[in-house]
């Protein structure tokens, strides 16, 4: 009862109250400790460890904090800790005004453009992913057929999808529903990546307001003998000419996360996304620095992320070995992390912070 009661209230609470805690460990690449403030009631910092520290870090404190005290906390408590993280709801973005360094959302957006022709959509691609698909169907012996069968739509959830991504993310597997899953299909269609006539790998898609929205992917058995012949690469490169010859203006790849180096992020960007705000996002993530600037060109070398500016997104991104940057320095940093949709860049060095286009 006490359970039910408290998973009623939570919805309420949680936009009052937040779980805080404070950590330290080793970033990667890294010699110092990294002492950090983790404040929110979601699942985005537990990956963020994972993506920071070389191992699990200690955890020096942990306790339920007023988040209309947190700006009291950071102010009062600036010296105990490097860099603050607080997934906070919108709602509290007047509070902290002033106060946060960068902050970001929890995932952002990737569109790739279908107009033109073929090889206007192709030549959107980088280089490396125009040579992968030039004559693809020809060289991999791959195809692709769509369905609207139920039974099928079972066959690629319990076949491709969960184990997929059980295999992919392991412990932190979020696998959504199959009821969630064929409400969406009953609006969509599936795409099926074939070799001969059997279905090694599916795509949950639905055309909308000239897009098609690519929900989600599953291969066969979540057997990588499948990804390394060239399945995955099918899902997009199929679904692109899907779009492309039924005059479809766009494929929305949906939500990745917000670092430059995320490995779904990467792969979106080399089919030629162009990367957009989350709107839909009900919270801000912001970064409070404190600690030494080495510190936070060491935090951001390892995750360059996607934040919000005034004149829209930006990527910031940290140097940790330097003081000061080249301008030919500065352009391969930045060649290396440029994206359609971003609007310059912020780079973090031992000195500071330095500006480029």
């Amino acid at each position: 009862m006490i359970r039910l009661v408290k998973r009623k209230l939570y919805p309420f609470t949680s936009r009052f109250f937040s779980h805080a805690t404070v950590v330290e460990g080793i970033l990667k690449g890294a010699r110092h400790p990294f002492r950090c403030l983790f404040v929110d009631n979601s699942d985005f910092t537990g990956y963020l460890k994972a993506r920071m520290y070389e191992k699990p870090p200690v955890v020096l404190r942990e306790w339920r904090i007023w988040i209309p005290a947190l700006k009291k906390l950071i102010v009062g408590k600036a010296d105990s800790f490097d860099l603050c993280v607080a997934v906070l709801p919108r709602a509290y973005d007047s509070t902290v005004h002033g106060m946060y360094d960068y902050k970001c959302t929890e995932a952002i957006r990737q569109v790739i453009d279908t107009s033109g022709s073929w090889e206007d959509v192709r030549s959107r691609f980088s280089r490396k992913r125009r040579q992968i698909t030039n004559e693809f169907p020809e060289k991999t012996g791959l195809g692709y057929r769509m369905s609207n069968d139920s039974e099928e739509f079972d066959y690629f959830y319990h076949r491709m999808f969960a184990p997929h991504i059980k295999k992919r993310y392991g412990e932190l597997s979020h696998i959504d529903s199959y009821d969630d899953m064929k409400k969406f299909f009953l609006k969509g269609r599936l795409l099926f990546v074939t070799k001969g006539d059997a279905a090694v790998a599916g795509a949950l898609c639905l055309v909308e307001n000239g897009t098609l929205v690519f929900r989600r992917t599953g291969v066969l058995d979540g057997d990588e003998t499948h990804i390394e012949g060239g399945a995955q690469t099918a899902l997009y490169y199929f679904q692109l000419r899907y779009a492309n010859e039924r005059n479809l203006r766009a494929v929305d790849t949906m939500k990745s996360a917000p670092f430059l180096n995320d490995g779904v992020y990467k792969h979106k960007r080399d089919w030629g996304a162009t990367v957009f705000p989350d709107d839909e996002a009900g919270n801000w993530v912001y970064f409070f620095t404190a600690g030494p600037a080495e510190k936070m060109a060491s935090f951001f070398e390892n995750n360059p992320t996607i934040v919000h500016s005034d004149t829209g997104l930006k990527g910031l991104i940290g140097v940790s070995n330097a003081t000061d940057l080249s301008i030919a320095s500065m352009n391969d940093l930045t060649h290396r992390y440029q994206s359609s949709g971003l609007h310059g860049f912020t780079i973090l060095t031992r000195a500071g912070a330095l500006s480029a286009s």
